[in-house]
């Protein structure tokens, strides 16, 4: 398809014909011939030797373009066709006023504007060559639509056929077949043009242009009413002007193939982009014309045979026209059954989504392109501690913590370049009572549905369902006891810092006798004390845990030896402070090992740590002994 842009670039389609050179050339041709038949004087001769020779070069010429129009690339199978049949037509066409061309050309004298019998047949096969391509090209319409295309083509038709009927002159048959043939030849050119300009208005799927159309049918339309009224302008004015009537027409004619081929050229889609109606006027347009004429024709003649044939001729367009009123009612009626119907289901499905959305724990929320939120579901009130109203007119941003927040803009950005895909999120949002909620998120680009214009994001509250998460892992990692870390947590923190670290290893002397002594419930106290001065000691980076029973271990990363010294006296000091247990003040001596060097060996650090940590506990004992 064409962009907004090409289409501000293509020039106007009067500019493209003007420039055309075929048809500059036959402009100049007819400009010719026009002046020249339209001075008056002599040569009444030559005017009418030349008339049928000038006939043959518009037909030829109107062959070849018609010919070469069926010949473009792009151009659609029945495109083709119609103007293959266009063609042929035309050669029709020009094999009669060639025969004529000849006999007039030898004896301009005796010859005659109206044509012989066989120039007149030929033109009535040419004028029913063009009737079947217009019959036999597809108008891409089905069902009821296709009989009110019919019945409106009948219409326009038997419209034209009244007027052709009341302006033909009245054939004697005593005055030979060429007569008949002439009248036969004019109806048809006429009825030919009608026909086109029916399918021209009505029809989805014309083989010509907006503009060549016309021409074409203007000019069919000319032919057959030239030819059918020859004779009787014969008789009223001149010869000369006679033949420049009949000329011109045949001049449009053939410059329709060559107009046609322009507007495609110069705008490919012209066709494509051709807007469907939902009624044309065309029809009315002949039913108002037939009862003019038959009011002109019953106020100045008599109730002849040509008045009759008018008078039958409007009752036949007024019986199609009241036929296709009584079909469009019986449509309209059907249709607005289907209305009210779908008006009372979208009823149904607009109250269902009211109480879905109204009773949903589902966040619903649009925002356009510039992420103003234009839409917020009442659940917003239960998620952000606020009325649904006030969010409306804020963007999506002011609506999410600072956490994630770039994040979820260069997603949304990414999402905005894609319409119609979808992407999850999870976003934390601040709430009234000011404790963040968590939401995870649907957002799908629908900004390019007309009735959406935007991003709609459903989202879901997952505050407590993250806490319950948070609350297992925290368990999985940590000692329900003291609160510390556990032997899988040190160990992974081991695993991730990398670099140099020191590693103590902490183990409590003579808790047994504690948990002997005064019970479990005591020991435990005396646990969470020792956890408690352990982690007052330690920097935020580094990890204090507990290994099992009285064992506890620290993990110092990116310290140097003299920092883990330091520590290992700091700890001596606090756990040197005895605890109070059921009143009595119970002293807390604890074995410290410790190792420093590169994580890389994390399993020699420990060992170290541990086998320094049992020496210490084994120097204390002899040293006690």
């Amino acid at each position: 398809m064409s962009t907004s842009h090409e289409q501000r670039s293509r020039p106007a389609a009067r500019t493209v014909l003007l420039r055309d050179p075929v048809l500059r050339a036959l402009i100049v041709f007819t400009v010719a011939f026009s002046v020249w038949y339209a001075i008056p004087g002599a040569g009444e001769s030559v005017k009418l030797a030349l008339f049928w020779p000038v006939q043959v070069v518009l037909d030829l010429t109107f062959a070849a373009l018609s010919a070469r129009m069926s010949a473009q690339p792009g151009v659609s199978a029945a495109h083709k066709r119609f103007w293959r049949l266009i063609a042929a037509a035309a050669l029709f066409f020009t094999t009669g006023d060639t025969i004529m061309g000849v006999q007039t050309f030898a004896n301009p004298v005796a010859g005659m504007v109206q044509g012989s019998a066989v120039q007149s047949g030929l033109v009535t096969l040419g004028s029913i060559v063009c009737l079947l391509a217009m019959v036999l090209h597809p108008t891409n319409t089905a069902g009821r639509e296709r009989l009110r295309f019919t019945l409106d083509a009948a219409t326009v038709v038997a419209a034209t056929a009244v007027f052709v009927w009341y302006l033909s002159p009245s054939v004697d048959i005593r005055q030979g077949g060429g007569a008949l043939l002439l009248a036969l030849a004019s109806a048809g050119a006429s009825l030919a043009g009608s026909f086109g300009l029916v399918k021209l208005m009505l029809g989805r799927n014309m083989p010509f242009t907006p503009i060549a159309g016309w021409s074409a049918g203007l000019a069919s339309v000319l032919v057959g009413l030239s030819t059918g009224l020859s004779a009787a302008m014969l008789e009223v004015t001149r010869p000369d002007l006679v033949m420049l009537a009949r000329l011109l027409p045949c001049a449009l004619l053939a410059a329709v193939p060559r107009i046609n081929e322009a507007n495609l050229r110069a705008d490919p889609d012209i066709l494509a982009r051709r807007p469907v109606r939902p009624f044309s006027l065309l029809p009315y347009i002949g039913v108002a014309a037939a009862y003019v004429l038959l009011i002109v024709s019953l106020t100045h003649g008599s109730l002849d045979v040509r008045v009759w044939g008018v008078v039958i001729g409007v009752l036949l367009v007024t019986g199609i026209v009241v036929t296709r009123q009584l079909i469009a009612f019986t449509d309209n009626a059907r249709l607005l059954g289907e209305v009210d119907r779908s008006m009372r289901a979208l009823a149904e499905q607009e109250e269902r989504f009211r109480a879905l959305v109204q009773h949903s724990s589902d966040i619903t929320v649009i925002a356009g392109p510039d992420h103003i939120v234009s839409y917020a579901s009442p659940a917003v009130q239960r998620t952000f501690g606020v009325p649904a109203e006030s969010v409306i007119g804020r963007r999506m941003d002011e609506l999410t913590t600072a956490e994630g927040r770039e994040e979820w803009r260069s997603r949304l950005a990414e999402l905005m370049a894609h319409p119609g895909a979808s992407i999850t999120l999870r976003l934390q949002v601040p709430h009234r009572d000011g404790r963040p909620r968590w939401l995870t998120a649907v957002a799908t680009n629908l900004t390019h549905v007309p009735s959406i214009g935007g991003v709609v994001y459903n989202a879901h509250d997952i505050t407590e369902v993250i806490a319950f998460q948070d609350r297992l892992r925290h368990e999985a990692t940590h000692d329900a006891l003291t609160g510390l870390a556990n032997r899988a947590l040190f160990a992974e923190r081991i695993a991730a810092a990398g670099g140099t670290a020191a590693v103590l290893i902490i183990d409590l002397d003579g808790f047994k006798a504690v948990n002997d002594t005064f019970g479990h419930h005591a020991g435990d106290a005396l646990l969470r004390t020792v956890a408690d001065r352990l982690r007052s000691c330690v920097r935020p980076a580094d990890t204090v845990a507990r290994l099992g029973g009285d064992e506890f271990a620290v993990l110092l990363p990116d310290t140097s030896l003299s920092y883990a010294e330091a520590l290992t006296e700091r700890f001596h000091e606090r756990l040197a402070e005895p605890v109070e247990i059921d009143g009595v003040l119970v002293p807390i001596r604890a074995s410290i090992g410790s190792a420093w060097g590169a994580l890389a060996r994390a399993d020699e650090l420990l060992r170290d740590a541990d086998t320094a940590m049992y020496k210490m506990k084994h120097g204390e004992r002899r040293s006690a002994v």
